[in-house]
């Protein structure tokens, strides 16, 4: 691999991209219980999310049909994820591009910088867009579905059609991925001048805000907030979100043109679009990249602050053990986003679904109607809602199932610090209950007060959310404490990188589905009353975080005795 010769170089990028994907960083360990997990997670994660996804994009091309837009619900979803797959995955391609440790040996080959980066950029894309591929699949299926049922199999089985489909499937999540290259490049030359790299630490924020806002600003003038109506709102072009997200990936339109209307016109302009855009990521990187690793080497070596007195005080084991997982994860921009600040997302989503659909006609209306009129099934509802919140929250941010992860190659200390195993685990679960549960009790209480849950009932419920908390805890360090991942570059990759968090949430989906169908079978068919209904919830919930708090301690101190 030479400086010289573009064949060369592209040689380099397909040689280096093929050494990436031998050293990738998401591994399953050679044991039967984790291929189990590999299971669950297709059955608790994927399978869902691809079915939920599928019929979304039925119903939602079954009410374009009807106003001859064909295409018109598809291309909202593809912009949808568009937009998901940029705000999410700015920081990760950031970290790839200037934080991964083999940067540091790869720059002295004699290898062009910016071939090395288009190696990175594109082995991150395949591997961070894995989910995503499926996810689209189900997106295109459910249109050609709709198509064939409504309209016609001939009309939904066009060649050209299909093979746009087909390609869209694999070239959807590239913009987003392309767009945040770009930002990475061009705001890593600014920091040259401002020298902090927290200001571009926090725009995955910032675009989240834009982008929430940008929502709830579509939401206006719609009436009755249902599919329906926000599907109108697309139709009659006045829907800002949908305006905006068509003009920031341009190419898309020209993909849904594609394969509603069978054209290979739209599909060659599409393909020009995405050619156009790689070529502009690869002059910028030709441009800024190298100049920006020597900026990120040099804010990586700023002087670090001085050793305070505060520091040097004497403290209980178990409070400096405390002290140390919250330094972890507020000093770490990675982890103190991911999975602290995430908490915060539940207690505000659930007071702007609320807050916005207070006197509005829609589902929310009707589900506190029923409520406050009494209705058991409304009762059984709020049940399945806060236990599922409880569960998925807790995994979702992956604070228990990165318990040991977050330790790196600094793990071995737990067995040599004078700290006892059982002090060091009680501080990492504590520090999970507190970013964690709080939220949770927020999130109760707002629900509890828009619907007009009694005062006891709603304590009921935090309970409830405190036990299913406990056990999706349990599970997770439990998880963490058998394989632990430390091999990780950064901190964005010890998150995306380590398994355990995808099984964790993924037997969490799991339990979920399985509480709220025993649930739903206890009231259906044993016709319990409610407030015995409540006291067998109560009593499986709180037998499975006893059965698994003795057991898991056990097991996962053993863990920590055989750590490496």
């Amino acid at each position: 691999m030479t400086r010289t010769g573009e064949g060369k170089h592209n040689t380099g990028i397909l040689t280096m991209i093929r050494l990436f994907a031998k050293s990738a960083e998401m591994y399953l360990p050679e044991k039967k219980s984790y291929r189990i997990l590999a299971a669950a997670a297709i059955l608790g994660i994927m399978l869902p999310c691809t079915v939920v996804v599928g019929f979304l994009s039925y119903v939602m091309t079954e009410a374009m049909i009807e106003v001859e837009n064909f295409g018109g619900g598809m291309l909202f979803e593809m912009q949808i994820l568009s937009a998901f797959s940029m705000i999410f995955g700015i920081m990760v391609i950031y970290s790839i591009l200037f934080f991964s440790s083999d940067r540091e040996y790869l720059v002295t080959l004699p290898i062009p910088s910016h071939t090395y980066m288009m190696a990175k950029f594109l082995y991150a894309y395949v591997a961070e867009s894995a989910m995503e591929f499926l996810i689209l699949a189900a997106v295109y299926v459910g249109y050609f579905l709709a198509v064939g049922i409504n309209v016609g199999v001939q009309e939904a089985l066009h060649p050209v059609g299909i093979l746009a489909a087909l390609i869209g499937v694999f070239l959807i999540p590239l913009i987003p991925m392309i767009y945040g290259a770009l930002f990475s490049l061009v705001l890593t030359a600014v920091l040259k001048q401002v020298k902090s790299a927290r200001v571009f630490q926090n725009m995955s924020t910032v675009f989240l805000m834009i982008f929430g806002g940008l929502f709830l600003y579509s939401l206006r003038g719609i009436g009755k907030i249902n599919v329906e109506n926000y599907v109108e709102s697309l139709v009659r072009g006045d829907n800002f979100l949908f305006r905006a997200l068509n003009i920031i990936f341009f190419p898309v339109p020209w993909l849904a043109e594609a394969i509603s209307a069978g054209s290979i016109r739209y599909l060659l302009i599409y393909l020009a679009g995405n050619a156009l855009l790689v070529a502009a990521l690869y002059v910028t990187g030709k441009a800024l990249y190298l100049e920006g690793l020597y900026t990120v080497a040099a804010l990586g070596s700023a002087k670090k602050a001085g050793i305070k007195e505060a520091d040097l005080k004497q403290r209980s084991p178990f409070r400096a053990s405390f002290q140390k997982e919250l330094r972890v994860i507020l000093r770490t921009q990675a982890f103190a986003n991911n999975t602290a600040y995430v908490n915060l997302l539940w207690p505000f989503g659930t007071f702007l679904l609320f807050h916005y659909t207070k006197g509005k006609e829609g589902a929310i209306s009707t589900f506190i109607a029923l409520y406050q009129s009494g209705k058991e099934r409304a009762d059984l509802t709020l049940v399945m809602v806060i236990l599922t919140i409880a569960f998925i929250a807790t995994a979702l941010n992956s604070l228990a199932s990165t318990a040991f992860t977050r330790e790196g190659k600094h793990l071995a200390l737990i067995k040599y610090i004078p700290v006892s195993y059982e002090t060091q685990l009680y501080a990492k679960a504590a520090v999970c209950f507190v970013f964690t549960y709080p939220p949770l009790l927020l999130t109760d209480i707002i629900l509890c007060f828009y619907v007009g849950v009694p005062f006891v009932m709603g304590a009921i419920y935090a309970v409830f959310m405190l036990l299913a908390h406990l056990i999706a805890m349990v599970v997770g360090i439990w998880l963490d404490s058998t394989t632990p991942y430390v091999e990780w570059d950064d901190e964005y990759s010890a998150l995306r990188g380590n398994i355990n968090v995808f099984f964790n949430l993924a037997v969490m989906m799991l339990v979920s589905a399985a509480v709220i169908g025993s649930c739903f079978l206890l009231y259906e068919f044993v016709k319990l009353p409610i407030m015995v209904f409540y006291g067998v919830v109560f009593f499986v919930l709180a037998l499975t975080t006893v059965m698994l708090l003795a057991k898991g301690e056990k097991k996962i101190l053993a863990n920590m005795e055989n750590l490496e």
